[in-house]
């Protein structure tokens, strides 16, 4: 097989127009810093805080998510899962809003490549009621070092 880069981030959906957990408490019960952040209603913007038309219609917010070291992507989630056991609450009270959240994962590769996702892990991340999402992008999206 060949080798691939991948990226891995935590994301949040919700639906809700005034959720009891808004995407700034998940951010701060999480102690994490969100890449992207916004509220339902609020008036679109560009990363770089430009305005666009219309308004979001979801409260949502994305934390990218470190690799240590040459983790393998089973090893990196594996670890992260661990790591947000504590908070398994706050994951239930998103979904039981309507919500979601979801480890979101590119997955970049110039051929056949492929990962085991261990059923410890997934029963884990099933049990804390997060999702899996897989963007998988050929070879002429692979990210340069």
């Amino acid at each position: 097989m060949h080798p691939f880069c991948f990226s891995v981030s935590l994301r949040t959906f919700s639906k809700s127009p005034d959720p009891t957990v808004a995407p700034t408490e998940i951010a701060a019960k999480l102690e994490m810093n969100p890449e992207y952040i916004h509220k339902m209603g609020e008036r679109r913007t560009t990363p770089d805080g430009m305005f666009l038309e219309g308004i979001y219609d979801e409260n949502y917010c994305t934390f990218s998510l470190d690799r240590k070291g040459e983790e393998e992507l089973n090893e990196m989630l594996a670890r992260i899962i661990i790591e947000l056991l504590p908070h398994k609450n706050l994951f239930h009270r998103i979904r039981s809003e309507g919500g979601r959240a979801e480890f979101f994962i590119g997955w970049f590769s110039t051929g056949n490549t492929g990962d085991t996702l261990g059923h410890d892990m997934l029963k884990k991340m099933g049990d804390l009621g997060i999702d899996l999402a897989l963007d998988v992008y050929g070879e002429s999206h692979i990210p340069s070092d």
